[in-house]
């Protein structure tokens, strides 16, 4: 039993891969941003994320997308850790693209969130996901990096282009 867990910046493709490999491999998908966010775009407090989070991967294997080591959560041996370590012009006009249409649609999000577009024109990147993305992507490449080297008991994989990552999903 394993679980898949799938990290990279904000607008990278963290939830369709993670959808496309649970599908893949028969197992359930958990978005962390499904448990996080509260109506109003209020944050779980931390030590409750992390309790349903835990709570998920106890039930048994998942496959699960997003920040999960900065909620306290480590992966076990055996577990695949993918990074989606795309260039930040590819994920800034994938998460440009991605929130227009979400502002357009006013789709709704997790717990009956939308994005909306002042957010797309504010200056606080807690604010805007597209400045967010462009202004954490270095430190989250770092992050994901070292958490890659530092767990060498997991089945390891830095997806770099859209191509890899086909690639990939083909082998599953």
């Amino acid at each position: 039993m394993k679980n898949y867990f799938v990290v990279g910046t904000s607008g990278s493709g963290k939830s369709t891969a993670a959808k496309q490999i649970a599908e893949l491999v028969g197992l359930k998908y958990v978005e962390i941003d499904d448990l996080m966010w509260l109506p109003n775009w209020v944050k779980r407090e931390p030590s409750e994320l992390r309790a349903l989070l835990q709570n998920e991967l106890d039930k048994g294997s998942v496959v699960m997308d997003g920040n999960f080591a900065s909620k306290g959560i480590s992966p076990s041996p055996g577990d695949v850790l993918i990074f989606l370590d795309y260039p930040r012009w590819l994920v800034v006009s994938r998460l440009t693209r991605r929130s227009l249409i979400r502002v357009i649609t006013r789709q709704e999000l997790w717990s009956g969130n939308r994005e909306q577009f002042r957010f797309l024109v504010s200056t606080d990147p807690e604010l805007n996901p597209i400045l967010f993305a462009y202004l954490s992507h270095a430190g989250r490449h770092l992050e994901y990096t070292k958490l890659l080297q530092e767990s060498a008991d997991t089945e390891n994989y830095t997806i770099k282009n859209p191509k890899q990552l086909r690639k990939l999903l083909g082998a599953l």
